[in-house]
């Protein structure tokens, strides 16, 4: 037989790929005691019949079905860094397990060209009653290294997974960050042209993580391929150039990563970019929101801006009666939960304790270029009556959404390809001196 040359560079393809995964009935659970030695006695004909009729033997008794995957095609050349993003039980884990030829699909095909280096779950291939030390050649021959391969490449990758010091210490006694560092090692370690990881590195700390995110792209960097499962937003833009977001077992999108993400995240926001009050504004007697909005740069409506440039808030306001002060807040919260800021003008000559004319009122928040960190945020806008008496018309909250998209050119981040941490990432000024210059500098700051 003839091998099959790729007319392209492609290291991974999937062509029609689906998974079925039958379950089991609870109706069994109230089975009379002969009844069940009835089924017990006649099971292996039910499932000679299975086999006849074309149904698989393990799925003889089972009454349900489900499709963990549907159709999944796509091919990644050699090279890419490719995300999967998509929410809990969209099919993630089981389209790794299968390219991993851990699984196998019910129907279509999956072809890796190149050798594959994966870590799907916390010490996969490990055995708990052998040392560190062990395991380590366990795994490693499981993942295809040979003992020599092993050998030569053993103190790195101790040394990299930080557990030197228990490496002779039986696996079953490590914490789920040691076992998870070892195993990410290993898996580091075989030199493949094809690493799959899955959301495992979720267990080990900040730290950890770095190093990992920056192996990954040190296998990018060098001509490899990577596929990536992450619900870090931040971590699948800053890695990867494109994604693949799976929903319900099948392919929702494919393209460029940051029209992926801040499509899937926005989404799971449930908001847009604007949002218009028509009927039943929120807010009291004094005053009501009608309308909020992020603009870009451009002044476009838009729930995507650039890392690097600025943006606004924009929101319009009625006032229904004269004699009162009003201030807004915009409390803005990242993907994490976390308050990335407050922001609140109490000094505006303008407006700040003046009185406002009743009718409508826009006011714009302008927000710097090189604050914000990659990732997606909520506004929450909460409207004050300010004099003569402090009064609270409404907390809106999670009014609109935006994602603040990666770029690397004139940001913070530059030619730097690993994971900045923080709610902000802020552009700053640096400054250098050597030398005698800097002696001099300092004793006129002295």
């Amino acid at each position: 037989m003839e091998t099959e040359e790729p007319t392209v560079d492609v290291a991974i393809e999937s062509e029609g790929l689906s998974k079925q995964y039958y379950i089991g009935s609870l109706q069994d659970q109230n089975l009379t005691l002969q009844q069940r030695i009835s089924r017990g006695m006649t099971a292996p004909f039910r499932r000679v019949l299975g086999l006849l009729r074309g149904h698989a033997t393990a799925a003889a008794n089972l009454h349900e079905s489900f499709w963990a995957l549907r159709d999944v095609s796509f091919t990644i050349n050699r090279g890419e860094v490719v995300g999967i993003i998509g929410p809990n039980g969209a099919g993630k884990s089981t389209l790794l397990k299968v390219l991993s030829r851990i699984t196998e699909p019910t129907s279509g095909r999956a072809v890796i060209r190149g050798r594959v280096g994966s870590l799907l779950e916390v010490g996969t291939g490990f055995h708990s009653e052998l040392t560190g030390r062990e395991n380590v050649y366990l795994n490693g021959s499981i993942l295809g290294m040979t003992r020599e391969e092993v050998r030569a490449n053993f103190d790195e990758i101790i040394e990299f997974s930080e557990v030197g010091k228990f490496i002779d210490t039986p696996v079953k006694h490590y914490s789920s960050g040691m076992r998870v560092r070892l195993a990410f090692s290993v898996a580091a370690h075989v030199q493949p042209e094809i690493l799959i990881v899955d959301e495992v590195l979720t267990v080990g700390d900040v730290r950890f993580r770095k190093k990992c995110m920056e192996k990954m792209q040190e296998v990018g960097t060098n001509g490899g391929t990577v596929l990536v499962v992450s619900h870090n937003a931040q971590a699948i833009t800053s890695m990867c150039e494109r994604a693949i977001w799976l929903e319900d077992g099948k392919v929702r999108k494919d393209g460029p990563v940051d029209e992926v993400v801040t499509e899937y995240l926005g989404e799971g926001i449930g908001e847009t970019g604007e949002r218009v009050w028509d009927e039943d504004p929120p807010g009291g007697e004094i005053a009501t929101m009608q309308r909020m909005a992020i603009r870009n740069s451009q002044g476009e409506v838009s729930k995507k801006v650039d890392v690097r440039e600025r943006f606004c808030i924009e929101m319009e306001i009625e006032v229904h009666e004269s004699g009162h002060g009003i201030v807004l807040n915009n409390l803005l919260t990242n993907s994490d939960g976390v308050h990335a800021f407050c922001a609140i003008d109490t000094e505006n000559p303008t407006w700040s304790k003046q009185s406002w004319v009743p009718g409508r009122h826009v006011l714009r928040m302008w927000v710097p270029g090189n604050l914000l960190q990659v990732d997606t945020y909520s506004v929450d806008a909460i409207l004050w009556v300010w004099e003569p008496m402090q009064k609270l018309q409404c907390h809106i909250r999670s009014a609109i959404a935006f994602h603040v998209m990666e770029s690397a050119e004139g940001s913070a981040r530059g030619s730097f390809l690993g994971n900045m941490p923080g709610v902000v990432r802020p552009k700053l000024e640096w400054e250098m001196e050597s030398g005698a210059e800097s002696e001099v500098h300092a004793r006129n700051l002295s």
